[in-house]
């Protein structure tokens, strides 16, 4: 799961009421993105149509909420986009706990020859960190 963002985009990175610099008051939000191969979309489809039970109680024990991932064509490639939320208190040492986990290994072994790294991810990353640029909690107000 990624946790950097990529820093070779000259544009700096602008803090305000919808877009702060540190998270607070909720949940961490990350989302990523990754190649999807055409070819294999259908398997990646059916793998997630169900899920690991093991994967998701591993995701919910390093305390991941509200995971989605979602899929779009643009400029004739297919990508993913994945979302989730963190409650924890240490995400480093709760992301060392899914990589570690022989059940998410496996699934793993599944799913990550149906993606495409991107140019910029991080080495030891599968999937592009994305940085938020704004957020507002509607439901609050």
């Amino acid at each position: 799961m990624a946790n950097e963002v990529s820093t070779d985009n000259p544009v700096e990175a602008v803090f305000g009421p919808t877009n702060q610099q540190e998270q607070t008051g909720g949940p961490r939000r990350f989302g990523s993105v990754i190649v999807l191969r055409p070819e294999l979309e259908q398997r990646y489809r059916e793998l997630h149509a169900a899920v690991w039970p093991g994967v998701l109680a591993r995701l919910h024990r390093s305390n991941v909420r509200n995971y989605s991932i979602y899929v779009a064509g643009l400029a004739g490639a297919r990508y993913l986009f994945s979302y989730f939320e963190y409650v924890g208190d240490d995400f480093a040492a709760d992301m060392t706990a899914v990589a570690m986990d022989e059940t998410t290994r496996e699934w793993w072994l599944e799913t990550d020859p149906c993606q495409e790294r991107l140019p910029g991810t991080p080495e030891g990353e599968q999937w592009l960190a994305l940085e938020q640029v704004f957020h507002a909690d509607l439901a609050s107000g």
